[in-house]
C-alpha cells in the first residue's frame, strides 16, 4: 500500500475518515441537485463527498488493500 489517501471529487481523502460508501447513485429528485447520479462517500463529522463510479470502486479497493496490508490476508 503506497498511500492512506484515495481521490474522490478531486479531493485527497484519508481512508481512515471514510465511514461508508454508497452502493447506489444519489437520487433526490431536486431540480438544483449537483450530485445526482454520483456516489456518496460518507466521512466523519457528518461530512460527505460525492464521486463517480470509478472513484467509488477505487475507494473500495484502496480500503480493502489498506486493511489487508494492516491485518494480513484472511
Amino acid at each position: 500500500m503506497n498511500s492512506i489517501f484515495t481521490t474522490v471529487d478531486d479531493k485527497h481523502v484519508p481512508l481512515y475518515r471514510i465511514l461508508w460508501i454508497a452502493d447506489t447513485p444519489h437520487f433526490c429528485g431536486e431540480e438544483n441537485c449537483t450530485v445526482e447520479g454520483r456516489y456518496e462517500v460518507r466521512l466523519e463529522s457528518d461530512e460527505s463527498v460525492f464521486g463517480t463510479r470509478e472513484e467509488r470502486e477505487a475507494a473500495l479497493k484502496n480500503i480493502e488493500l489498506w486493511q489487508t496490508d494492516r491485518y494480513g490476508p484472511e
